[in-house]
């Protein structure tokens, strides 16, 4: 029997394993699908559009400079930074769509937030000390200054009979009628003239220079206004108030430099003077301070007329560092209030039981800045905890308890300008961006054509199948975490398209080495994915580091760019695996590929060359 070499068995036909196409384009339709109803539902089921940032739809522009009474020198940049992360925590804290917030200078911070319906004052706020204090009351009077001005400016404009005074007294403000007698002479009221008489008599002239020192201040009202001020342990009668007229015409950071006592007693130096002081001026813990609390109604009829307390305060042992939570809670006693819960460290804890205990049924002024936010009665010793209450509505009461939660600012500052930012160059750059990315599109599809011929369409498809994707994806998280398109997120999109057609190159160049020994596109086509597939996974993960490593090192537009970037090439790894090789895949089973006119994957073997270089030889 003859035996049977390996050569003469019969060989078995190798079934290649046929990649089942269709579980990734349901895959693809399900991410679709899910994507584009987010989207909708996200955006109150109408057609979903990105949110844009400052550059491309306007906004607000708030410059911030730091600002330390008696001294020059500015902040050290590391002061400036940590001011820059708490401010930004407190600007996302307001829900703003994605706010930039940046050092420029050695004493500037700038904010800019995208949109037109932005809270000035609350955006104002954000640059707030945030400086908590507790402080014991020793004296307290009315401010009814805006209520003496307001009633003043009500007065009905008749025309006064028999030389009646127009000019309201105190007794007029007061609710009672002002009856003057008919002579000019008797009814007029002190005027500038008589203070500018009175510079004859020791004081001195007033000057548009800001006194930097004490002593200026003292010299820029004059000796008399310096002494009567300094002796005063009350309110001063008439006489005395004549000689203060000079601590009138005082600028808000002129009065943060006079003794507590001076700011309180004198009725010259108004609460609307005192709250304009620079952020600070009754920061300093160990020393007596002057402050006034937050503007009442004098009537329930007419909410517009108000009035301030003025406060004498002692020294604070309870400070905001002390403070380790705050949370916002409605008052007990009327549900309708809200109030701030604030929970003490155990040292806090400790001076807060002592502070109580040795100031029973005494006011305790809490002290946020420059302004007192409540002033209760201590009623009984408490430790752990307290409760800051002060006609918060809801959103003041969430933006206490975020400042008190971020921290205090290490350096304090002031509002320098708030910009309002018009679209009308964002709109321009918008549309120059969006024609950028549509040549680049173009352009890509064209060399595919030329170059990859029929598979030019594939890479046509992949390009529209990850707009859908990426559209539908920066609508959903602009409406959930307030993601904005700025210009450099645009850039970033635009970098992302030769990102993508690096993919198709890489996989479309193997597919062609694989057909360039002999193979069909049958075979081609999974052996050159299983080889691309490590290069297009290497090249996404060098783009995703470089994404990551911009967007938590940089600031600012850079940050914009590279979010851009990192979430392109994820939406470009979906494509690829889903979209993408699927198609090719599906396209290797038919002849298209096999045909040098339609394909153009087709390139000579040495073999093949060396066969016709013989033939024509």
């Amino acid at each position: 029997m003859a035996s049977v070499t390996g050569a003469d068995r019969p060989r078995k036909k190798i079934q290649r394993k046929r990649l089942p196409v269709a579980p990734y384009f349901v895959a693809l339709l399900l991410v679709l699908a899910v994507l584009w109803v987010a989207a909708l539902a996200g955006s109150g089921w109408k057609f979903p559009t990105p949110k844009l940032g400052l550059d491309l739809q306007g906004g607000l522009s708030m410059t911030l400079t730091a600002y330390q009474q008696g001294s020059e020198e500015p902040p050290s940049a590391e002061t400036m930074e940590q001011a820059r992360q708490i401010i930004e925590g407190r600007v996302n804290s307001t829900g703003v769509s994605e706010p930039e917030v940046y050092v420029e200078g050695t004493e500037n911070i700038v904010v800019n937030v995208a949109g037109d319906d932005i809270d000035e004052q609350a955006l104002r706020d954000v640059g707030a000390p945030a400086e908590l204090r507790f402080r014991i009351v020793t004296n307290s009077v009315a401010d009814t200054s805006k209520l003496e001005d307001a009633l003043a400016e009500e007065t009905p404009t008749e025309e006064p009979t028999d030389g009646a005074s127009e000019t309201p007294t105190a007794e007029s403000s007061e609710g009672a009628a002002s009856e003057a007698p008919a002579d000019d002479a008797a009814t007029e009221t002190p005027s500038e003239d008589a203070s500018e008489e009175g510079t004859g008599n020791g004081q001195a002239a007033t000057t548009d220079e800001v006194a930097e020192t004490l002593d200026d201040v003292w010299a820029k009202v004059g000796p008399d206004a310096a002494a009567a001020a300094q002796a005063l342990t009350a309110a001063p009668d008439e006489a005395t108030s004549l000689i203060l007229e000079p601590f009138g015409t005082l600028k808000p950071e002129e009065v943060a430099l006079l003794p507590a006592t001076v700011q309180f007693y004198l009725p010259q130096i108004t609460c609307e003077t005192l709250d304009a002081r620079p952020p600070g001026a009754v920061q300093q813990a160990d020393i007596e301070v002057a402050a006034c609390s937050a503007p009442e109604a004098a009537s329930a009829d007419q909410p517009d007329l108000t009035f301030q307390y003025k406060y004498l305060l002692q020294p604070a042992t309870v400070l905001g560092s002390d403070v380790t939570s705050a949370d916002v809670g409605t008052d007990q006693a009327n549900l309708n209030q809200f109030v701030v819960n604030v929970q003490f460290s155990a040292e806090g804890a400790d001076k807060w039981s002592a502070l109580t205990t040795q100031n029973l049924q005494s006011q305790v002024a809490i002290v946020l800045d420059n302004e007192v936010v409540s002033a209760p009665t201590i009623q009984e010793v408490s430790s752990n905890s307290t409760q800051i209450s002060g006609e918060f509505t809801a959103a003041e009461a969430n933006q206490l308890a975020d400042q008190l939660n971020f921290g205090s600012l290490p350096t304090n500052f002031v509002v320098e300008t708030v910009n309002e930012v018009t679209a009308t160059l964002g709109v321009d750059q918008l549309e120059a961006g969006l024609l950028a990315m549509v040549v680049g599109l173009i352009l890509v599809f064209l060399y595919c054509m030329v170059y990859y011929r029929l598979m030019g369409f594939v890479v046509l498809g992949s390009l529209i199948v990850a707009t859908a994707v990426l559209y539908p994806t920066v609508g959903l998280l602009g409406s959930q975490i307030g993601l904005t398109l700025t210009l450099a997120g645009i850039a970033g999109f635009v970098v992302s398209i030769g990102i993508m057609a690096d993919s198709f190159v890489v996989y479309f160049e193997r597919i062609k080495e694989e057909m360039a020994g002999g193979r069909s596109a049958r075979s081609a086509v999974p052996r050159a994915w299983v080889r691309a597939r490590r290069t297009i996974l290497s090249a996404a993960a060098v783009s995703m580091i470089s994404a990551i490593v911009l967007y938590i090192l940089a600031i600012g537009p850079v940050r914009a760019f590279a979010f851009a970037l990192g979430l392109s090439t994820l939406v470009d790894m979906l494509v690829v695996f889903l979209f993408t090789h699927p198609i090719a895949e599906y396209l290797s089973r038919g002849n298209v590929l096999n045909k040098p006119s339609l394909s153009g994957l087709h390139t000579k073997t040495a073999s093949t060359a060396a066969g016709e270089a013989a033939a024509k030889g």
